[in-house]
């Protein structure tokens, strides 16, 4: 692909319109390196079945090949009927020259064993990751004499050394097992990138690591485009309780792209008001993204609700799905007596979550010329009373529905104990295919019935690519549906499809 189309290939200015290009990341040999011992710092609440975990993956990238890149699929069925007896299907391993190597579907460690092939590049990247990570100079040298890119890019991802007989040689450093989660590593604003800054060390590496991705693969020659999130510069005087509250991060999980002027930002356990701050200032100092109005939602702080889109996505230009905890609608109808009393008797400590959303709006004015330090705060409170009016607004506002036909899916159908339930198991958390299809897990079965109530189909994906082999549907025959991955270990990992994906093209609204 040259410059010029791959620049072209990135654009995204709705969270459903229909997806053409998207960037991946395999479930790798690091996630099977968690250990109960570094759950909290590495971000898991559980071990995980990595085999099992892949082949769940597995059907997950058919279903995004036949809706993005059908070309590449008699070659993933054929490499699947002769391998019908391995853990994982060569074709489906970014690190195997048998990769399916779609340039719609592409995958993180692939980009990277790309980049690695340029020998100055590798030399920086191997710098730069033992730089930051704290290796000494004979692990860095190590490095340096691994001339196998695609070796290489497994090593900088999982952290292992193995081998020649594939068994392990030694742990450079730690393994980055959220990298599945590509979502949080940035985000499309039109045809800008946004490059987050995570908020735990966990996932510093991912950051790094993509910045050489998106600097010398996605937006070489044009990285005019990206936009970066640091520290303030006199972060470094702060001391270490001062930086805990100044801290300076943002994920790809608490932003959306939601419609083409419009971007929200999530306020968050991962997302910190400082960097919600520096996002405004600096798309409205740019001209180019195209963003005229950013509304900022501050959610708060657990684990459970780790981003704004593990409370609520967009599944069509009518219909969101919502975690009701987060609605002021549904809080004040389950505040009654009887309700209170029923959470009371399970957690003396219940407070409605609802009561703690704020939602701010910042419009760039049109007539003057953007004004650091100038507040752009325009108050929304009359026509915005929580989460549940804001998604309606943006539905009446941004894609011209009428307010009576807006619809909104809770998590759980809106039933205790089903709702939190099945939040934590990502029922919120939806990829757009296309405006009304929609990707989730198998396991939130009292979702599904809120989705039937509004007319929409749910079909497992197993069941769906069997009907797309057997030429009984096409990709675009299937409408207003909800598409469910096998989710026994990949909702372990604590994140949906959407989190599984960051989309890089979509078809405009």
């Amino acid at each position: 692909m040259t410059f010029m189309q791959q620049t072209s290939s990135i654009n995204v200015s709705s969270e459903i319109g229909t997806l053409k290009r998207l960037l991946i990341h395999s479930p790798d040999g690091g996630i099977g390196k968690v250990v109960p011992g570094k759950f909290k710092e590495w971000l898991y609440d559980d071990t995980v079945h990595l085999a099992q975990m892949r082949r769940e993956y597995n059907e997950y990238i058919k279903l995004l090949l036949y809706f993005l890149d059908p070309e590449k699929i008699p070659y993933i069925l054929e490499c699947e009927k002769k391998q019908v007896n391995q853990k994982q299907a060569d074709c489906f391993k970014p690190d195997n020259p048998a990769y399916f190597n779609s340039d719609k579907v592409l995958e993180t460690q692939f980009l990277l064993t790309q980049i690695l092939k340029n020998e100055a590049l590798r030399q920086r990247i191997i710098s730069g990751v033992c730089a930051w990570e704290g290796c000494s100079f004979a692990t860095e040298r190590t490095l340096q004499t691994i001339t196998d890119a695609a070796e290489l890019a497994k090593v900088l991802i999982t952290g292992v050394l193995h081998n020649k007989d594939k068994s392990i040689k030694e742990f450079v450093f730690a393994p980055v097992p959220n990298f599945i989660f590509t979502r949080d590593i940035g985000i499309t604003i039109n045809d800008h990138l946004l490059l987050s800054n995570a908020a735990t060390a966990a996932r510093e590496r991912e950051n790094l690591l993509m910045k050489f991705i998106s600097f010398y693969y996605l937006f070489e020659g044009n990285e005019d485009k990206l936009i970066e999130i640091s520290e303030s510069s006199d972060f470094f005087l702060l001391d270490e309780n001062e930086q805990k509250d100044f801290k300076t991060s943002v994920e790809g999980g608490d932003v959306m792209m939601i419609a083409p002027n419009h971007l929200l930002i999530g306020v968050s356990e991962r997302t910190t008001p400082s960097a919600a701050d520096e996002v405004i200032h600096k798309i409205f100092a740019n001209n180019k993204t195209g963003i005229e109005k950013i509304t900022v939602i501050k959610i708060p702080h657990h684990r459970a609700v780790m981003h704004i889109d593990t409370v609520f996505t967009h599944v069509r230009k009518d219909t969101w799905v919502l975690f009701g905890k987060f609605s002021e609608r549904v809080g004040q109808e389950r505040n009654d007596k009887q309700f209170a009393y029923y959470r009371y008797l399970l957690d003396k400590d219940y407070v409605p979550e609802h009561e703690s959303i704020e939602i701010f709006r910042f419009y760039k004015p049109i007539a003057e010329t953007y004004q650091p330090g100038k507040d752009y705060l325009t108050d929304i409170s009359d026509k915005v009373k929580g989460l549940e009016s804001l998604l309606r607004s943006i539905s009446i506002e941004d894609f011209g529905i009428a307010e009576s036909d807006v619809k909104i899916i809770y998590s759980g159908n809106n039933v205790f104990p089903h709702d939190e339930r099945e939040q934590w198991t990502d029922s919120c958390n939806l990829l757009a295919l296309k405006n009304g299809v929609v990707v989730g897990y198998d396991r939130n079965e009292e979702t599904f019935k809120g989705f039937m109530a509004n007319g929409f189909t749910v079909i497992k994906v197993g069941e769906l690519l069997k009907k797309f082999e057997n030429n009984e549907l096409t990709p675009a025959e299937v409408k207003d549906t909800l598409i469910v991955l096998p989710s026994a270990e990949l909702s372990r990992a604590r994140g949906g499809a959407h989190c599984m994906s960051m989309p890089l093209l979509r078809e405009k609204i």
